[in-house]
């Protein structure tokens, strides 16, 4: 399957663009004459909805950083248009009120959405130009509210579950935001000891006429090579980042992390309950809605961000094509959990998947609340003793040669 980017008229000769999964044009042509639309252009896209070239894909992410929204703005967004339509307030003048006192960028995409429900565009082909704000998952649903006529219904789930999503993550980023902060403080200490405080040994221990311990000596070399080769220390750090930033547009090398980042200690078992609990609370939402199974796990493939997740969604995705439960694909898969592959399957015999995923999705974000709490109280004291070890092992090369004097004169 790949995607599409499509434009089409209806019989009223309004404009609808947007993106489609399927097999090929013509089969994007056929769907969209299905949804009374006449086909004016369609063109096949990458899996990131970019063309194939890696400079237009880097340029392409540039954009999407400058158009990107905040997430919180989008939930608050979300929750107030909700609640204006559930109080009768018409959809256009809601959107053109709650702009108004959004930062620039988003109040410029809003106010493009205005204008497109004026010339009669629905409300998810409108937001589906702002990829920006609303995602592809965002504007399935809204597309399903529409077509049942519970806007303002399927807007407060979807508050509800970007709100879930947004407390998981600050849980996520708060268990990796102190061991970063840490290293940080770190590299700056054994940094200054490197440039400031070494050379003042190094000039000290001149004289002394002896040779130097071997830990100190070596001590001693890192400490010239850094200081006698910054120009050449920036450029190499300068590559680095470089690199980092061109393999982040390598498929490949996304896949390769995103694998092995999950097998890390304490960590990896943290972001894989989170990425478990997004697909389970993205599935409920989606499928509680009335978006088809196919196109929810379509869906689901990009909101989980991890590569590794989506290539085995694609294969849950290819299965449930040729008429398997999705609780079997999920087995076949083999990166979900008994918990999840049961639900699924219990819901499947009673009708109610989208309220046992939710179920799954609460069991772990619970898992990670209690994982994260345990790991603040553990991580603080083996820090100290990791800091302490580099500082004190540093200290100790450092002073070795006075112990060595002292033996001389004995």
């Amino acid at each position: 399957m790949a995607k599409f980017s499509y434009k089409a008229r209806d019989t009223q000769e309004r404009l609808h663009s947007g993106t489609m999964d399927c097999g090929s044009v013509d089969e994007c042509a056929g769907r969209l004459e299905e949804r009374g639309l006449l086909p004016v252009a369609v063109e096949e896209l990458n899996f990131d909805g970019t063309d194939g070239t890696f400079s237009e894909r880097v340029a392409v992410r540039f954009r999407a950083m400058k158009t990107r929204v905040p997430y919180r703005n989008v939930v608050f967004f979300t929750r107030q248009l909700a609640t204006m339509i559930n109080g009768g307030v018409p959809l256009p003048r809601a959107v053109e009120q709650l702009s108004r006192d959004e930062i620039p960028t988003f109040k410029s995409m809003l106010e493009q959405v205005c204008y497109d429900l004026g010339m009669g565009s629905n409300f998810s082909d409108a937001i589906s130009k702002h990829p920006g704000a609303f995602s592809g998952m965002f504007v399935s649903v809204v597309r399903a509210g529409e077509t049942a006529g519970a806007l303002d219904t399927v807007l407060n789930q979807l508050a509800d579950y970007m709100e879930n999503i947004e407390t998981m993550k600050s849980k996520v980023k708060a268990a990796m935001r102190y061991p970063t902060a840490i290293s940080v403080f770190v590299f700056v200490i054994v940094a200054g000891v490197m440039i400031k405080l070494v050379p003042i040994f190094k000039d000290m221990y001149a004289g002394f006429g002896f040779k130097l311990p071997g830990p100190t000596l070596f001590l001693i070399s890192v400490s010239d090579a850094i200081r006698n080769n910054a120009l050449i220390t920036i450029l190499i750090i300068a590559a680095i980042a470089g690199a980092v930033f061109t393999l982040q547009n390598v498929n490949s090398t996304n896949y390769m992390i995103d694998k092995y980042i999950l097998k890390l200690p304490i960590f990896g078992g943290i972001l894989r309950k989170n990425i478990l609990a997004i697909y389970c609370r993205t599935m409920s939402l989606l499928m509680n809605s009335g978006t088809p199974i196919l196109e929810a796990t379509r869906i689901s493939e990009t909101t989980v961000s991890n590569k590794h997740y989506s290539k085995a969604l694609t294969g849950v995705y290819n299965d449930l094509q040729h008429g398997e439960p999705l609780s079997e694909a999920l087995i076949r898969a083999g990166e979900f959990p008994v918990l999840v592959t049961q639900m699924v399957s219990t819901g499947e015999e009673s009708g109610r998947i989208d309220e046992l995923l939710t179920k799954a999705a609460e069991f772990y974000d619970k898992e990670i609340r209690n994982v994260v709490d345990s790991l603040t109280s553990i991580i603080e004291p083996i820090l100290i003793v990791i800091l302490g070890g580099i500082v004190g092992g540093i200290l100790i090369a450092l002073y070795l040669p006075v112990f060595s004097i002292g033996k001389l004169i004995k």
